[in-house]
């Protein structure tokens, strides 16, 4: 045994739990050093232990708050790496404004569905009104030309061939047929009367001269008929039966005229003079014409440059047409160029061009006003989103406030009688 250490251990001190009513059991270092035999050192780390620990406790919960608050506070606004651009004029109505051509955005689509066979131009190219632009596939349109033109040409040698009637050799023959039906007749005639002259005289047969009488018959009807024929063939063709076959032509030439307008929309053609912007075409790809096809090709008139300014309604009633104007560029670039007033839209519009700005209203409408570059060289391209400033009309052209009439309260009654004076007299009684 150790010097100064107890032989055994003193009895357990029970306390009983007020609450659970458990007996709390001594601890290992209790039981191997009692409190009046525990070293000095034991008890010292004993005390720091219950001491440190929650210190411990209290700086973690401060550095983790700490913490939490520098990463939630709200991170300064960087400056703006392009200072905004600024207006020459005080009082002035702001828009944004998109550079378009002065004939506006021309969006051409297929004349007809197909594909496309050919492109003829390129972008950035300037055309004029007429130019071919590109080529719809026309191999069965082309088909279709050559079997009516066959046609056609059938019709027409059919009229030509009427025209030409009578053919002399086809009258020669008629008229030659005609004489040899008369000879006939008159060969007819001679014998019959030779055989009455021989019954004069009593050699006549009875049955001879109905035969010979029918001979004369049948000859003068063939004559009758040959002469018919000739006359037939000396007139040629009736008016009647040339306009019907005038008409056959016709139909055919308008049948030829329409197939070859059919190949003729196959090739899009430019609508004025103008400059090629973006071509969407490709040989080979399919093209649907009609409400809703895609667009093929996108051209404008660039001489000169117009821009359409967006104003919002509520600035509506601000605008002039005769305050200045100048449209500034965006960007790293800080430059700006004088604009005239060319027209306004009358009529005020959903805004539909968006500048990309946060602050920016979305759910409004918009009075359109079209500027013109006073510099023909100005360096803008169609398309590109400028800030434009306009000088405002000023307060002359504000509406009047509408005046609010003021309510005075109402006087009390100051009538003399005496129930009314003994209604308003104080009540000195209380």
């Amino acid at each position: 045994m150790t010097a100064g250490l107890p032989t055994s251990v003193p009895p357990q001190r029970h306390s009983p739990n007020p609450h659970s009513g458990w007996v709390t059991p001594p601890s290992a270092i209790e039981l191997r050093f009692p409190t009046s035999h525990r070293p000095p050192t034991q008890a010292l780390i004993m005390n720091w232990k219950f001491i440190a620990l929650p210190i411990l406790a209290v700086v973690g919960i401060v550095a983790s708050a700490y913490t939490v608050a520098k990463q939630n506070a709200a991170m300064p606004a960087p400056p703006p790496m392009v200072p905004p651009v600024s207006s020459p004029y005080g009082d002035r109505v702001s828009g944004s404004g998109i550079v378009e051509p002065s004939s506006e955005l021309i969006e051409l689509g297929a004349p007809v569905s197909g594909l496309i066979e050919e492109v003829l131009v390129k972008e950035g190219q300037r055309v004029v009104k007429g130019q071919p632009l590109f080529i719809i596939d026309r191999r069965a349109l082309t088909a279709q030309a050559a079997g009516a033109e066959a046609r056609a040409f059938a019709a027409e040698a059919r009229l030509a061939q009427s025209r030409s009637l009578p053919k002399p050799e086809t009258l020669k023959q008629a008229q030659a047929r005609a004489d040899q039906t008369r000879a006939a007749v008159r060969d007819a005639q001679g014998r019959l009367d030779r055989l009455r002259a021989i019954g004069e005289a009593g050699a006549m047969s009875h049955n001879e001269l109905p035969t010979r009488e029918y001979e004369v018959a049948n000859a003068e009807s063939k004559a009758a008929e040959a002469e018919a024929s000739l006359e037939f063939v000396r007139k040629g063709t009736y008016p009647e039966d040339l306009r019907v076959i005038e008409a056959d032509v016709a139909t055919a030439k308008a049948e030829v005229g329409m197939i070859h307008t059919e190949l003729d929309r196959c090739i899009a053609r430019a609508p004025i003079d103008a400059q090629i912007l973006r071509i969407d075409a490709r040989p080979g790809q399919y093209a649907a014409a009609g409400p809703g096809a895609k667009t093929q090709m996108t051209l404008g008139d660039l001489d000169p440059l117009y821009i359409r300014v967006d104003i919002d309604e509520l600035d509506a009633w601000r605008f002039s047409d005769k305050g200045k104007a100048i449209a500034s560029l965006r960007g790293g670039r800080q430059a700006s160029f004088p604009v005239s007033f060319v027209r306004r839209v009358p009529l005020v519009l959903p805004k539909k061009t968006l500048s990309g700005e946060n602050a920016e209203r979305i759910d409004t409408r918009v009075l359109q006003v079209i500027y013109v570059f006073e510099d023909p060289n100005v360096p803008v391209a169609p398309g590109q989103l400028l800030d434009v400033f306009i000088e405002s009309a000023g307060d002359a052209g504000a509406p009047d406030p509408v005046a609010v009439p003021v309510t005075e309260p109402a006087a009390a009654p100051t009538s003399s009688t005496p129930e009314n004076a003994a209604a308003t007299a104080p009540d000195h009684a209380n």
